[in-house]
C-alpha cells in the first residue's frame, strides 16, 4: 500500500505538468497578440521588402512596427531575428539572398534552414535582363557574342554583392562562357539609373521596377530569368522571393497563427492586385512551402558562390 501511494504521488505532478503545458499553449493561441510586433526588414526603407512589410502587416490583424536593418546581403536583419525571443513579438520579412549570403561572408555560421522559424512564403518575382533602349543590343545572344569576342571589357550592374541580381550575373557568365566586369551598386535604384543612362550595358532587375520603363520605351527587355530554364538564356534560372521568418523554436500555435493571418492577407483582393502590380506572384501556403524552398536554394547558391569566389 505504501509503495502504491509513493507511485501515485510521483504520477500526479507529471500529469498536472502536461495539462499546464497544454493549457498555456491554448492560452497563447487565444490571446496572441496583446502588443505591437516588431518587424525586422532586412533591406532599406522604400525597397520591395519594406513595401511588403507595410502592405501585408496592415492586413494581418495586429500592430506592426517596421524596423529596417539592411546590410550583409540581408544577413544582418535575418541574424537579428534568429537571436530574438521566440514569443511572436519579433518577426522578420526577408528576401531570398539570405540563402546565399552566409557562403560569401568569412566566418558566418548562419543557416537559414535551421536558425530561423519559417512562417510563410509571401511572393516571388522573376528578374528580367534589361538594357537601355538606346543601347545596340537587341538580344541576349548579340550581347553574349560581343562579350565573347572581347572578354573582360563589358560590364554588368547589380544592386550589390550577394544580391540575387549579382548571382544571376554570375550564372550568366558561367553558362554563356563569358567574362564580364561586375559593377555593384548600393541598391537596385542607382544601378538601374546607370543602365538607363547607358553607363552600364545590362542589368538583371525585378519586374516591378522595370515593367513601366519597358512599356514607356526607356528600357529594352532581353530575357526573363525564371524558376525554369529559359531557352533564351539556358541554365540562368532564378527568382527573387520574399518571406516572413521568426526566431527559432517559435511555439507552434503562434507560428501557425502568423501563417494563417499572412495567408488571409495574401488572399485579400486589394493585396493580390497590388502584388501583381508590383510584378510579383502571390505565393502563400503552409510553413513547409518556405522550408522546402530554403532547403533547395542553399546548396544551389552556395556552390555558385564557392565556384565563383564571391565574397562580401
Amino acid at each position: 500500500m505504501l509503495k502504491f501511494s509513493f507511485l501515485k504521488s510521483r504520477f500526479i505532478p507529471i500529469v498536472l505538468c502536461g495539462v499546464a503545458v497544454l493549457f498555456n499553449s491554448t492560452l497563447n493561441a487565444q490571446t496572441y497578440p496583446t502588443k505591437p510586433t516588431r518587424v525586422i526588414v532586412n533591406s532599406a526603407a522604400g525597397g520591395l521588402t519594406d513595401v511588403l512589410a507595410r502592405l501585408i502587416g496592415h492586413k494581418m490583424g495586429q500592430s506592426f512596427v517596421v524596423d529596417n536593418k539592411p546590410g550583409g546581403g540581408g544577413l544582418i536583419g535575418a541574424e537579428l531575428v534568429s537571436k530574438a525571443e521566440a514569443d511572436g513579438y519579433t518577426i522578420g520579412i526577408v528576401a531570398s539572398a539570405i540563402t546565399a549570403a552566409p557562403a560569401m561572408i568569412n566566418g558566418s555560421t548562419f543557416d537559414a534552414s535551421k536558425d530561423i522559424s519559417h512562417v510563410v512564403l509571401l511572393i516571388s518575382t522573376p528578374l528580367v535582363m534589361v538594357t537601355s533602349i538606346n543601347s545596340p543590343y537587341q538580344s541576349v545572344s548579340q550581347f553574349v557574342n560581343e562579350a565573347k569576342a572581347k572578354p573582360g571589357t563589358f560590364s554588368i550592374a547589380s544592386g550589390g554583392n550577394g544580391t540575387m541580381r549579382h548571382l544571376l550575373a554570375e550564372q550568366l557568365q558561367v553558362h554563356a562562357g563569358i567574362k564580364l566586369v561586375h559593377v555593384p551598386y548600393k541598391g537596385g535604384g542607382p544601378a538601374l539609373n546607370d543602365v538607363l543612362a547607358g553607363h552600364v550595358p545590362v542589368f538583371f532587375d525585378t519586374l516591378n521596377t522595370s515593367t513601366k520603363l519597358i512599356q514607356d520605351g526607356k528600357l529594352r527587355a532581353l530575357a526573363i530569368a525564371s524558376p525554369k530554364r529559359n531557352p533564351t538564356i539556358p541554365n540562368v534560372q532564378g527568382i527573387s522571393w520574399f518571406a516572413i521568418i521568426a526566431p527559432p523554436n517559435m511555439p507552434k500555435d503562434i507560428l501557425n497563427k502568423l501563417n494563417e493571418e499572412a495567408n488571409k492577407a495574401l488572399a485579400a483582393p486589394d493585396i493580390k492586385d497590388r502584388i501583381v502590380g508590383l510584378g510579383g506572384n502571390v505565393e502563400g501556403g503552409p510553413t513547409t512551402v518556405l522550408t522546402d524552398l530554403i532547403k533547395s536554394e542553399i546548396p544551389r547558391w552556395t556552390k555558385l558562390v564557392k565556384d565563383r569566389g564571391i565574397t562580401m
